[in-house]
Order: C-alpha cells, then sequence, then structure tokens
C-alpha cells in the first residue's frame, strides 16, 4: 500500500507545481474564471467534501437558509480556495508596493496601541479569506508578524509551501515538536511580536463551547497565551473585497477575564474568541474555509 499512495502524493505533488506554473504566467482575470471551474469542478467530483461542506452548513445555518442558498455557498466556498491558491501564488512576485495596493488594513490603530504595551500581542484568526496574504500583508506593513504551521504529510508539498511562505516573506514556527514551537511562540511573544493563530478547527484537547448553537471542542492556545505572556487579545481577519483586493479586519481589544480560577478564565476566553469567529462567519459564509473539516461532531 505504500507505493500507491506515495505515487498519489507525487502526482498531486507535480499538478500542483504545474497548475502553480500556468498560474504565474496568466493574467488575474483568467484566475477567476478558472477558480469557478476548478470550484464546480471539485463540488460535483469530490462526494466526500461536498457532503461534509452541506452538512456543517446544515447543522450552523440550516434553519435561516434555504438548501439551494447553502449550496450555492458551498460551490463559492470551493472556488474561493482555488482563487486563493492562485493569488498567492501571484504573490511571490509582487513589491511592497504591490502588496501595500492590493491588502488594506482596517482598524490598525488597535494593533499599534496593543504593541505600544509592550508584552505581545495574540492574533485570534481563521481561516477566513487568505490567511498567508494576511500574514505577509502584515509583514509587509512593518509588524513583527508569525504564526504556526502544522507540516504537511506530503514532503513535496510542504517543500513547495515552504517555498512560497518565503517568498511572500511570511514568518511561521513549524508546530512539531510541539515543545518546541510552545518555547518559540512564547518568545516571540516576549519580543513584543504579533503571533497570530487559527483556532477555528476541532481540538481534541480543546474546550467546549457553543458555536451556532452546538457544542464544538475549541484549541485554547490562542488564551492561554494572553493569560500566560500578559499579552493583548486582537480578533484579526482577513476578507476579500468585490474588487479583487483584500483587506484585514482587526476589532478592538477582547476584555479578557482574569480571575484565581486560570482554567475556567481560559475556558471562558476560548468561548468568547469563538463567538466573534461565529459572528465573522455568518457575514460572510463563502469566505470561511471550516466548512471543510469536521467542525461538528
Amino acid at each position: 500500500m505504500k507505493r500507491p499512495k506515495k505515487l498519489v502524493r507525487d502526482i498531486v505533488y507535480l499538478l500542483t507545481r504545474l497548475t502553480a506554473f500556468v498560474i504565474s504566467l496568466t493574467p488575474s482575470w483568467f484566475h477567476s474564471i478558472f477558480s469557478r471551474f476548478l470550484g464546480n469542478f471539485a463540488y460535483l467530483s469530490l462526494a466526500g467534501s461536498r457532503k461534509r461542506v452541506l452538512f456543517n452548513l446544515r447543522i450552523a445555518l440550516g434553519k435561516e437558509k434555504s438548501r439551494s442558498e447553502l449550496s450555492r455557498i458551498a460551490k463559492k466556498q470551493f472556488a474561493y480556495i482555488y482563487l486563493g491558491f492562485c493569488e498567492t501564488v501571484k504573490a511571490m512576485k509582487w513589491s511592497k508596493e504591490e502588496f501595500s495596493k492590493s491588502i488594506k488594513i482596517e482598524g490598525e490603530e488597535y494593533l499599534k496601541e496593543a504593541l505600544a504595551k509592550g508584552k505581545g500581542v495574540v492574533g485570534v484568526s481563521a481561516h477566513f479569506g487568505n490567511f498567508p496574504l494576511m500574514v505577509a500583508g502584515l509583514t509587509f506593513a512593518g509588524y513583527p508578524v508569525n504564526t504556526m504551521i502544522r507540516e504537511q504529510s506530503n514532503q513535496g508539498m510542504e517543500k513547495f509551501f515552504q517555498e512560497i511562505r518565503r517568498k511572500i516573506k511570511m514568518a511561521w514556527i513549524p508546530k512539531h515538536p510541539l515543545s518546541v514551537s510552545l518555547k518559540n511562540s512564547m518568545k516571540w511573544l516576549k519580543k513584543n511580536g504579533l503571533f497570530c493563530i487559527l483556532m477555528d478547527q476541532h481540538s481534541g484537547k480543546g474546550v467546549k463551547v457553543n458555536f451556532f448553537g452546538h457544542p464544538v471542542l475549541a484549541a485554547i492556545g490562542a488564551a492561554t497565551f494572553a493569560r500566560r505572556m500578559g499579552s493583548v487579545a486582537l480578533p484579526i481577519f482577513s476578507l476579500k473585497n468585490p474588487d479583487g483586493t483584500y483587506r484585514i479586519i482587526i476589532k478592538e481589544p477582547v476584555k479578557l477575564s482574569k480571575t484565581d480560577d486560570v482554567r475556567k478564565d481560559i475556558a471562558d476566553n476560548t468561548a468568547c474568541f469563538m463567538k466573534i469567529i461565529e459572528s465573522f462567519v455568518r457575514q460572510y459564509p463563502e469566505q470561511w474555509f471550516g466548512w471543510l473539516h469536521r467542525r461538528f461532531r
């Protein structure tokens, strides 16, 4: 079984590299058409992914939206995934001026005020818009930004994604080994950096919170770092605009609970973070890639 699996991984890697090469040679208007085509193809052909997305959508938004509306959101989400890949590949050759033109920051004053406190900033974030371009955009704007990323099991794909991150000046800390990544993350915050954490996926070691009225397990990393390091917690999200540009939305600092009960504080703060993420998902459901994951179990 090992050989067929390796063959599949090699084919996926080669197809991805070929697609990236084609993207690098084609104009932006083509990427939108190409992404819609691939998104519709994926929606129709990847039955398992389609069923998972629609299952999650029905649980979260089924009482508010019709089946046709949920189907439309699912198709748009698939297209956004491919479009995000296209734009990230193109960004490998962007200049600082192109980043500034393509990515605008809203609520930048909150970030400046938080960094002025000197204890680091925990960016509460999720798989919205284009997370790599969000980190890169903040970096090109002059902010010390880092994040934690889980390595791909496909070594070829992992090397390719690392190449993309380096080209767009995106700093990251490998998730494994976990003890090392946690130590490096705290060092970054201690140096008064911004550490963005994606916390919208299932976490088996997380705490139970309500998400769209359903109990889910949420990661406690953001709440734990903010508590331990005394850092400000800022909601930070990336969203795509109708004109093809992106905006980084930074919201006001979250008022964190801090009592003698550390576990309860972490649970309460995590629940607060997830409510903020839920509010963004409700506003921009087609731009949240969490529908692809087993969020509701």
